[in-house]
């Protein structure tokens, strides 16, 4: 539904239309919903789906200062020394 760009400016309105107030950062997800409509005028969008994917982006954005999708966290995609050493001792263990 939401694209990068969309995601993008979403995070950027956001972190804009904040304001600190007594020493702590508020934001507004309507402002930032309005302003998002009016920069996208020709897609329609519902309150509660953005609302939604605007809490996941934010939350993305702060553990991976990007607006992508998480990187799995499972194992590692390229094999370390330590790994592959691992893996021919379990190998020669039990071929």
């Amino acid at each position: 539904m939401f694209t990068q760009v969309h995601k993008t400016f979403m995070i950027e309105s956001y972190f804009r239309n904040g304001r600190k107030v007594e020493g702590e950062w508020q934001y507004s997800v309507s402002d930032c919903l309005e302003e998002f409509r009016n920069e996208f005028l020709n897609f329609a969008v519902d309150e509660n789906p953005f609302r939604c994917t605007l809490r996941r982006v934010v939350q993305i954005f702060r553990d991976t200062r990007s607006v992508g999708r998480k990187e799995d966290t499972g194992l590692t995609t390229k094999p370390t020394p330590e790994l592959t050493e691992n893996v021919r001792q379990i190998m020669n263990d039990a071929p």
